[in-house]
Parts: C-alpha cells; sequence; structure tokens
C-alpha cells in the first residue's frame, strides 16, 4: 500500500480528497438532461473502476504496508 512519507505529500492528498468530495453532486448538476439511473451506474462503475486501477498502480508500490493484492 502507498503511504506518504512526507508531509507535503499527505496535504497534498488530503486537499484533492476535500475538492473531490461533493463531485457526485456537482456532476450530476452539470448534467441537468442525463437520466439519474444511469448517471448513478456510469459514476459507480467509473468508482469502481477508478478504485481498482489506483490499487493496482499506487496501491502496490512501497516496501511498508500490505500491498493491493495480498489483501
Amino acid at each position: 500500500m502507498y503511504q506518504p512519507e512526507v508531509y507535503g505529500v499527505a496535504l497534498a492528498f488530503m486537499i484533492l480528497s476535500m475538492v473531490c468530495w461533493g463531485s457526485w453532486a456537482n456532476t450530476l448538476k452539470l448534467c441537468p438532461g442525463f437520466r439519474f439511473q444511469l448517471f448513478y451506474w456510469d459514476y459507480v462503475i467509473g468508482l469502481l473502476v477508478g478504485a481498482a486501477a489506483w490499487g493496482m498502480t499506487l496501491g502496490s508500490i512501497g516496501s511498508t504496508g500490505r500491498g493491493f493484492f495480498s489483501d
């Protein structure tokens, strides 16, 4: 698992997560003509694929902690 060792990197990840916090509701407001059900499925599938890609790339880097595939 990737664990930031430097305070600046941890702070950058924290700020990025705060910026993305309301992304679902804000993106839904930007697409007023899109059906809610289809938007929900697209958003959830995108999040799952993104989380798996993040875990397979940065989740397996580093010598501390457990790897993505071992969990």
